[in-house]
């Protein structure tokens, strides 16, 4: 991880100060620059590469909300604001956070480390996306992505990986394919299946209902294990 750069807009500059000085406590993140017009704001954004920007919404000329439909493929933003009527509008539009002001250290720190997740999340992601492993096909080697893999059913000494509309067949045990996965959020639900957990939309006593509409069942010796995962990831 490198230093994440930042860019503070207001038209008030003792709220740039404000920000400024919480953003100076983190070694992790580094002003890059600060403006209370937000057209050169907008300018410098499209020129440089930002991670985050911490924007007011009431300003001359774009809105804080209007900025971040014009750039926010680039950067992400937090909302900083005195007016508390902006923030289902903001939401909407996927910002990190929303700060009223006054905005205390203890406010900003909860934002700082929503960001910090956000980033973790978004880089282990990346990171599983480029993850592979080759299978030997005859006289062949073909190379399966992780993230392709819907789900793995165990034939005896054969591993059958399904793939979308293909599906390959490995000389593993079903057991070391799932040491192999586990570290990629895959969970062993029966005795003769894996299934990724991130694909999982639906789960009852009988089965679980895949992304891709594959009904995997799930054994009774199992159903304790992913009922526990089910209960932390539940709202």
């Amino acid at each position: 991880m490198g230093v994440y750069k930042v860019v503070i807009i207001d038209d008030e500059q003792l709220a740039i100060d404000v920000i400024s000085n919480y953003i100076n406590r983190y070694s992790e993140f580094e002003l890059v620059g600060s403006f209370t017009n937000p057209v050169e704001a907008f300018t410098f954004i499209n020129d440089n590469d930002i991670d985050l920007v911490f924007t007011d919404i009431a300003m001359p000329d774009i809105k804080g909300t209007e900025l971040v439909r014009l750039v926010k493929d680039k950067c992400k933003f937090v909302m900083v604001t005195s007016f508390s009527n902006f923030a289902i509008e903001s939401f909407e539009l996927d910002v990190v956070d929303y700060l009223l002001k006054p905005v205390s250290f203890e406010r900003f720190d909860k934002t700082i480390n929503r960001f910090l997740r956000y980033k973790n999340e978004t880089e282990s992601t990346a990171d599983s996306n480029k993850a592979s492993f080759f299978i030997k096909e005859g006289d062949e080697y073909v190379k399966v992505y992780i993230h392709d893999i819907d789900y793995i059913e165990g034939m005896r000494d054969y591993a059958k990986i399904y793939c979308g509309k293909n599906y390959y067949l490995a000389l593993k045990t079903l057991k070391s394919i799932g040491e192999l996965l586990q570290p990629h959020n895959f969970m062993r639900i029966h005795k003769s299946y894996i299934v990724p957990l991130d694909k999982i939309k639906q789960y009852n006593i009988q089965c679980v209902i895949l992304s891709n509409n594959s009904e995997v069942p799930v054994g009774p010796g199992y159903r304790d294990k992913l009922k526990e995962f089910l209960n932390r990831n539940r709202f």
